[in-house]
């Protein structure tokens, strides 16, 4: 009688033939599972075809682990063109780096409040932090002025959109978030730039992005505009759902801040 050894479990011919446990684990393979492998206790020509599959299992377990090996590289390596960038800009503007981390931080609240995919919120995690990396390309004299800037100098601020973009699609496994960078001063109601995007055609991770840049902005100091109080920040949120921001989005950011800072619940929306 042949015995079967998977995965340190005997298994005997009465309870699965070698046929059976062979066709088994070559499903398994082809549905990504390459751990199994037989043992045949006698030889045959079942025997020879069982030797196959393992070879087969163990070469394509080999380059799985080379190749998870390889992303995790590649993620560290494009964490730490991140860093530098967010360093670059910090050392030039240093407001942008503690608010690229709270927009990260309110995005992330909102992405999972929205029960998003794991990818899709890493996406806007990774989003988030470099959405302002384009004012690189900015001035520091614009960037750190006190009081109005001129029209001139607010078309150069608004340009950092584009800049970051650009600047994301050249970073290697990031460049699916470039678009997400690029709108997230897009309006709701068509009116933001630089494109003039309107509604759904504004992607997912740029409307959150918007409405958590915008929320911190207005709790954070700033050369150019007063401080607001967070429940102050939350009702002009709320005034602007539907016109500069996704009206679905921004009632479930003021839901999800209220739920997890349950002091200013009475701004927010009726469940």
């Amino acid at each position: 009688m042949a015995a079967l050894h998977i995965e340190g479990t005997q298994l005997f011919m009465h309870d699965k033939t070698l046929l059976a446990r062979l066709i088994e684990t070559v499903h398994a393979l082809a549905a990504g599972d390459y751990r199994n492998r037989i043992q045949i206790d006698e030889a045959g020509e079942l025997s020879a075809l069982a030797a196959e599959v393992n070879k087969l299992a163990e070469a394509h377990q080999m380059a799985h682990e080379t190749i998870r090996a390889l992303n995790h590289q590649l993620k560290r390596t494009n964490f730490d063109a991140i860093m530098a960038l967010t360093e670059a800009l910090s050392a030039k503007d240093p407001y942008t780096r503690g608010h690229s981390e709270r927009v990260s931080m309110y995005s992330l609240l909102l992405s999972e409040s929205l029960g998003l995919k794991d990818e899709e919120i890493d996406g806007i995690h990774v989003g988030a932090c470099l959405h302002d990396v384009g004012k690189i390309g900015i001035p520091e004299a614009i960037l750190n002025k006190q009081g109005k800037l001129s029209a001139d100098e607010y078309k150069q601020i608004m340009e950092h959109a584009n800049i970051s973009g650009q600047i994301v699609s050249q970073i290697p496994n990031l460049s699916h978030i470039a678009q997400m960078v690029r709108y997230h001063h897009e309006r709701y109601d068509g009116n933001g730039y630089p494109d003039g995007l309107r509604a759904d055609n504004i992607p997912l991770g740029s409307r959150i992005l918007s409405i958590a840049d915008a929320f911190d902005a207005m709790t954070s100091a700033r050369p150019y505009s007063p401080i607001y109080e967070p429940k102050e920040a939350l009702i002009e949120l709320k005034s602007c759902c539907g016109t500069q921001f996704d009206p679905v989005l921004c009632e479930a950011f003021v839901d999800t801040y209220a739920q997890n800072f349950g002091e200013y619940l009475p701004y927010a929306s009726a469940s």
